[in-house]
């Protein structure tokens, strides 16, 4: 089988009709995107047969195309009987094998030739003659077959989807170079990074197996402290997936020395780890105390260090100089104040009644009217919302001549309005019961699930009150504190008036490193129930236990936060303790047990009983786990 017949899956020349399902048939294991090479052959091929279909279709004498007569009717017979030697039905499967395949290709270039002689034992030397005299006639057949190729719609139609494709395929190749180094770029820097992480975690492995060895071979602080200044360990100090396993070892082992834990904590603090929230939970399991940690800070200042390696006389020729730049500077201060001061105004004899509000419009930028009694002012905006403010010595460029709560109470009335709006229960600390007080604290009660936007918008809203221009100063500060000072107040976040953050606001509230701290909240009010009612001792022995946070588990609808209770001797997990979302009820499981747990339903088969706690309230406990031997 020759080409283009062979590239179609046809034996041989076919007609029109065959040629196209043979190449629709074709077409579907040769997509255009997918394999273009080989698309672009079976469409050379397609073209290729069905422009010999329609040369053989045209020059066939029972279906004559051309618009003109064809020759005398005495040429025709006897060039059919030289060009076309007659064939009977008979003979048509003897004679199929003579196709010349190969002669069937250059069709095309022969059409644009003068037909070559050709000879055959049944027209000899008659048949040379009758092709010279019918030459005239074959080239007007010729110049025919061009014109009727001009109006031959389906050669046209296939010419012009085959520039489609070729079109399509050529922006296909452009685009497929255009992204080309970019998809190499991405795959190369995708392989970076996993080779990167890879060798990270390679060394958080070694670093973890060496602490693990240091331990067990009870390694003195020698060994500790060079291990912190190897770069085994300095090269993984920061890595995320090291600090967690560093928590774990400090809470598998709480017997590791105090000395060994302030090594530790020295080694972060000497790249200010405490500053970054992620180590939050890691400089609490080494527990350092205020004292150690003052001292740290002081062998860690610069200034004490160079100022420790001067010598005596450079130390003393620096004590000189400062004395006397300080004298100077008071000599010149002094000056200045007597040159400039100026004796105060006698003011007159103003009811304090009429003098606050003017003083305070001056302050605050809007009206006030009088309150229900002295002292007692309020807002002309807000009648009903009432401070205090006290006269207090004269008023001054450095003084306001009188102390006031005002910017608190605008604190107060915001946070409850707040309160009211997320619908959280507000408790006020340190509050001032007399009419027109303000509390120098605020408790805000929030569930265990659930409240991520709560502290959000709480942060927002302290925000807020901060750019508040009555919020910029406060006059409540007493004359002999130097006068006038900032509005600042605490906010806690708690659940069940058990708090679990509190900052000094607005300065020192951290909204993310609240909400860090509400994500640990539910683990940690299941530790304080443990500890407070003694499960934790009945189950695992008096001070016989580490209690270990988990991940949160979802059963159905509901949420439960999990603690598992860890034997301190042999580091084996014990039980597992279940508590649902809404704190009321604690599920104590064992931890061989646990894989029978697969629904809120087996969590239900202990023994139940309750637990009174001063402000948890009553809690309900389903107890599967026996009392440990005493």
């Amino acid at each position: 089988m020759s080409w283009p017949w062979s590239e179609l899956g046809l034996p041989g020349p076919a007609a029109l009709p065959d040629i196209r399902q043979a190449y629709a048939k074709r077409l579907k294991t040769a997509h255009p995107e997918e394999n273009p090479e080989k698309f672009q052959r079976l469409h050379a091929a397609y073209q290729e047969a069905s422009r010999y279909a329609r040369r053989a279709a045209r020059s066939a004498p029972e279906e004559p195309k051309a618009p003109r007569q064809a020759p005398s009717d005495e040429k025709a017979p006897q060039q059919k009987d030289c060009g076309e030697p007659k064939t009977s039905p008979e003979g048509a499967e003897a004679r199929e094998p003579e196709w010349d395949y190969d002669e069937l290709l250059k069709a095309q270039q022969r059409t644009q030739k003068p037909p070559q002689k050709t000879e055959s034992k049944d027209s000899g030397q008659n048949c040379e003659k009758l092709l010279e005299e019918d030459e005239e006639s074959v080239n007007e057949s010729k110049e025919q077959a061009e014109e009727t190729a001009e109006w031959d719609y389906e050669r046209l139609f296939a010419e012009g989807e085959a520039e489609a494709q070729a079109a399509r395929r050529r922006r296909l190749e452009e685009l497929r170079k255009k992204n080309r180094a970019r998809y190499e770029q991405q795959e190369k820097e995708q392989r970076r990074r996993a080779a990167d992480e890879e060798e990270s975690w390679a060394a958080v492995m070694a670093a973890a197996h060496a602490l693990e060895l240091l331990y067990a071979t009870g390694a003195p602080l020698s060994q500790w402290r060079q291990f912190l200044e190897n770069p085994v360990f300095l090269n993984v100090r920061a890595n995320i997936d090291f600090v967690f396993a560093l928590e774990d070892f400090l809470e598998q082992h709480p017997d590791i020395s105090k000395e060994v834990r302030r090594a530790f904590f020295l080694a972060y603090e000497s790249c200010n780890a405490s500053r970054y929230p992620m180590y939050n939970r890691l400089y609490r399991l080494l527990n350092i105390g205020r004292k150690d940690k003052r001292r740290i800070a002081r062998e860690k200042s610069g200034w004490r260090a160079r100022w420790r390696s001067f010598p005596l006389w450079r130390k003393a020729c620096a004590v000189g100089c400062l004395v006397v730049l300080a004298v100077c500077m008071l000599i010149i201060w002094f000056g200045s104040v007597y040159n400039d001061y100026e004796p105060p105004v006698e003011e007159p004899d103003i009811p304090w009644a009429e003098q606050a509000p003017q003083w305070l419009e001056e302050d605050y930028g809007e009206s006030f009217v009088p309150g229900p009694s002295e002292n007692l002012f309020a807002p002309a905006s807000d009648p009903e919302l009432c401070f205090w403010a006290y006269r207090d010595s004269k008023r001054s460029a450095g003084w306001p001549g009188y102390r006031t709560n005002y910017p608190y109470v605008r604190v107060r009335q915001a946070l409850e309005a707040f309160a009211e709006e997320q619908e959280l229960t507000l408790v006020f600390l340190d509050n001032d019961e007399k009419q027109g007080g303000a509390p120098q604290g605020y408790l805000l009660n929030l569930p265990l699930l659930g409240a991520e936007e709560n502290v959000a918008a709480l942060g927002e809203e302290l925000v807020r009150l901060a750019a508040q221009p009555w919020h910029q100063r406060s006059a409540a500060k007493r004359r002999s504190q130097q006068g006038i000072g900032e509005v600042g107040y605490r906010v806690y976040l708690c659940h069940k008036d058990l708090a679990f953050y509190d900052g000094y606001a607005p300065k020192s509230f951290d909204a993310e490193e609240a909400l860090s701290f509400y994500a640990q909240v539910g683990p940690a009010f299941c530790r304080y129930i443990l500890e407070n009612s003694g499960l934790a001792d009945q189950h695992l022995g008096e001070e016989a236990y580490v209690l270990q946070d988990q991940e949160s588990v979802k059963m159905e609808d509901g949420t439960f936060f999990r603690v598992t209770g860890i034997d301190k001797n042999s580091g084996e997990a014990k039980a597992q303790y279940f508590l649902d979302s809404g704190g009321g009820m604690l599920f104590c499981v064992p931890n061989e047990k646990i894989g029978q747990i697969h629904s809120i339903i087996d969590l239900y088969q202990g023994t139940p009983r309750n637990i009174q706690l001063d402000k948890v309230g009553l809690v309900i406990v389903i107890d599967q786990i026996q009392q440990a031997d005493s």
